[in-house]
């Protein structure tokens, strides 16, 4: 019986060179705006100050009243504990203070997945923004073609881990599952047996995020598209509600980014890649000027579409033979 001929494969993993991926190794918490102040006394005009015979007066008044004066000053602080600052104006009108803490979003993006794309790295980095969703560039619409659905949904379903408790107990997360139980859409979940209702990552199908609540909301939302003309429609329904800051589309036809370029009014386009640096060609982004290069084997690209100048990324030239 002859031996078994050793196989040499013709490429092997130190042929293989592995592109750089930017990505903190952390749980990101959503950016809070400034704190709003209603009837704030710095927005009134200041109240112009006594002259000195006014001010002698008022100290005379106010020996001869100093029992009354007790009395307001004991009502005047009971006001200041109820949340009601006195005002200093001439009117003596009380005004209230009022603070409103908003959470805003960090730069989203929609992940589009085309039925001859690569599942495997296109789900990898969807399970990242599943479990950090407030990160920057985190999934926040994620549109996948129709014969992909149910193949997408079991993986996605048995690779759901419970969510970091910073993120689960987040007023923003905490919102949208009160206002999931309202509407009563279609979700998907992580497995009972081991992820919490209340602590799970989410896939809210065929919902807008405008429906969900205002700023981040901790979750996906999932469309199903067969076109790219129909997932173009969905983008709309999304934007510009959403402000969605770059698409992550993963299809082996590279070209099928100018199918739907002027289509989006979105800057960045990064195909069958997601962490990538954007530094390589920030500066002529922002200086307007054409650019095509090649940077640790992404294919950088800028142009101007309607009027709006897009970026264009791509890996290429990731395999070197000896």
């Amino acid at each position: 019986m002859a031996e078994e001929a050793n196989i040499t494969p013709v490429i092997t993993r130190e042929m293989v060179y592995i592109l750089p991926s930017v990505k903190a190794d952390r749980i990101t918490m959503p950016d809070v705006q400034e704190c709003l102040l209603e009837d704030s006394p710095k927005l009134r005009n200041p109240p112009p100050e006594a002259s000195a015979p006014a001010a002698a007066e008022g100290e005379a008044a106010a020996s001869e009243a100093g029992a009354s004066e007790g009395e307001a000053a004991k009502e005047s602080s009971e006001k200041t504990e109820s949340g009601t600052e006195s005002g200093s104006g001439l009117d003596g009108e009380s005004v209230e203070m009022t603070c409103e803490v908003k959470y805003v979003w960090n730069a989203p993006c929609m992940m589009v997945i085309f039925d001859d794309g690569d599942l495997n790295s296109a789900i990898f980095y969807l399970m990242e923004s599943l479990q950090d969703p407030f990160a920057l560039d985190a999934v926040a619409v994620l549109l996948v073609q129709e014969s992909l659905l149910e193949e997408i949904t079991g993986r996605v379903v048995s690779l759901m881990r419970p969510l970091d408790s910073r993120v689960a107990n987040h007023p923003c997360y905490q919102r949208t599952l009160l206002k999931i139980a309202e509407l009563k859409p279609k979700v998907i979940v992580g497995p009972p047996n081991s992820v919490l209702p209340d602590a799970t990552p989410m896939l809210v199908r065929d919902i807008p995020h405008k429906y969900l609540g205002e700023g981040p909301t901790g979750i996906i939302t999932m469309h199903v598209f067969r076109t790219p003309l129909e997932a173009t429609i969905v983008y709309r329904k999304e934007s510009p509600m959403l402000p969605i800051a770059s698409v992550s589309m993963w299809n082996e036809r590279v070209s099928c980014v100018y199918d739907v370029l002027a289509l989006m009014n979105i800057d960045t386009f990064k195909i069958n890649c997601f962490n990538v640096d954007m530094e390589p060609v920030k500066k002529n982004f922002e200086i307007r000027r054409f650019c095509a290069m090649m940077h640790h084997g992404y294919h950088y690209e800028t142009c101007l579409v309607n009027g709006q100048r897009k970026i264009i990324v791509f890996p290429c030239g990731t395999i070197f033979a000896n």
